[in-house]
């Protein structure tokens, strides 16, 4: 038997569209699980017990060997000093999370915990790593050895051993944070197959700190021969409207590069050198995986939490998607509006805490998104019709069916019409006009399109264009092309 192939065309960007009329890309904001926060903190006298959180310790994967969602967190207890420690924990559904007892590290002279790490950092798993002890892979920051950065290697990521020390020039000796870490399997350069986000510091041209944090990215064969891109900074808030961004997840995604970031603010009110400062998640893409464009800046992809909410005051982001059964999981970090003068260069002199951040509640949240479902196509204002034409569509790669990824409609009432046009010109072909076609109103994935007497399959050889026709709030976020 053969498996069905696909390809498909993901609207993160506008480059696939040759023209529209009254149509408009959106980002579209992910739901907040109704089991928030889905990783509990630990007892009072439990290491975790005041902070757990995917923040320093960075990663949550969907393992699919072992079908488990795996996630190494920053934990912290209720103590004032300023420490974290990487913990390890599973889960079946990556809802309910299991704290399994390592037996690895001590805390106020027991083992019977799940610290499976002193340091912290982004984690992968390598699935082509000829060496098992080599398997799982982290770039570690943290004692023992605070000021600088190294390979960290681990049969099962939880036994850990750390080796070459990794040091960039443009690091100038310094251990800067590492906000993300992949193996991109779908970069065709061997040379810059893994990717490393790190921040840097540089002078900010808006109300707040003189210097904020910039995000640069490294390339290389494997995680220990990096090098910097020539075009850093990848993401600076001085191009755009946020006034601070801080951590990030970056993705391989459909043939395009996701990134979503914390994208930060100071509310003037009265609190801090500068204000409160808020965070959410916003989105920004890329076709290389070096070069990236925000979009809608004003549209979070995860939003804040009302007053009250355990996650009201600043989101941050882990740094991996996890694709799961048709569905894009989300793991941030939610922090309450007690965190007022955070971080640390907005915090009074006069405060009697070095830094509130070592004494707030902080935990992990998940927001989910179907699949292929980060952004959308729909009209400006999701009543009056409208319309997109795609870029020329070649016969090898539109296949012998299309579906839409179509959400939002309703019969009568909001759904989606395709006709086909030649490579050239405005009329559609015989039979494959608007009227022709059936209407799309149902929400699904792959819902394919079917025209009344002519079938997709049947086109000729040379190059089509679809011209989409929008009515009511119907959203078209992908094409499907299958064989």
């Amino acid at each position: 038997m053969t498996t069905m192939r696909e390809r498909r065309v993901v609207f993160l960007d506008l480059a696939d569209v040759e023209s529209r009329q009254n149509v408009v890309q959106a980002v579209c904001e992910a739901e907040k699980h109704p089991n928030n926060p889905v990783l509990p903190v630990g007892d009072h006298h439990e290491w975790d017990s005041l902070q757990a959180r995917p923040w320093e310790g960075r990663t949550v994967l969907y393992d699919e060997e072992a079908r488990l969602f795996k996630c190494w967190y920053a934990g912290k207890d209720v103590g004032v000093e300023r420490w974290w420690n990487t913990g390890y924990a599973v889960s079946d559904d990556g809802v309910h999370w299991e704290k399994p007892k390592l037996g690895l590290h001590e805390y106020r002279g027991r083992s019977d915990n799940n610290i499976c790490l002193r340091g912290w950092g982004p984690v992968v798993k390598d699935v082509e790593e000829d060496d098992p002890a080599r398997r799982y892979k982290m770039i570690v920051k943290g004692p023992p050895r605070a000021r600088m950065i190294r390979a960290g290697y681990s049969p099962d990521g939880i036994h850990w051993t750390e080796e070459a020390q990794i040091d960039l020039p443009e690091w100038d000796g310094g251990a800067p944070d590492i906000v993300a870490l992949i193996k991109d399997e779908q970069e065709a350069d061997a040379s810059r197959r893994w990717k490393m986000i790190w921040q840097a510091v540089l002078p900010n041209n808006k109300h707040g700190p003189e210097r904020v944090r910039v995000k640069h990215i490294a390339f290389g064969p494997d995680m220990e021969h990096l090098t910097a891109s020539a075009d850093n900074p990848v993401l600076h808030p001085n191009d755009s409207t946020e006034q601070e961004n801080h951590y990030l997840m970056l993705a391989p995604y459909a043939g395009q590069y996701v990134m979503a970031y914390e994208y930060g603010w100071y509310v003037p009110n009265g609190t801090g050198r500068f204000g409160m400062y808020c965070a959410d998640i916003r989105l920004a893409v890329s076709r290389d995986g070096e070069h990236f464009s925000r979009v809608q800046t004003h549209q979070p992809l995860i939003r804040r939490g009302v007053r009250g909410d355990w996650d009201s005051g600043s989101l941050v982001i882990a740094d991996k998607l996890v694709e799961h059964s048709d569905r894009m999981y989300l793991y941030y970090c939610g922090n309450g509006e007690d965190w007022t003068s955070w971080p640390g260069g907005n915090i009074p002199d006069d405060s009697h805490w070095p830094n509130t951040g070592a004494l707030r509640l902080s935990q992990m949240g998940l927001a989910t998104l179907g699949r292929d479902r980060f952004t959308c196509l729909e009209t400006v204002d999701r009543e009056t019709p409208g319309y997109a034409v795609t870029r020329a569509i070649t016969a090898e790669e539109r296949g012998a069916r299309l579906s839409l990824n179509v959400s939002d409609g309703q019969p009568l009432r909001s759904w989606v019409e395709v006709e086909v046009l030649p490579a050239e010109g405005d009329e559609p072909l015989a039979g494959f006009s608007r009227d022709d076609c059936r209407p799309v109103s149902r929400d699904g994935l792959r819902e394919t399109v079917s025209w009344r007497e002519r079938r997709w399959d049947e086109l000729d050889p040379e190059a089509v264009r679809l011209r989409i026709h929008f009515c009511g709030a119907a959203r078209l976020h992908a094409l499907n092309f299958s064989t």
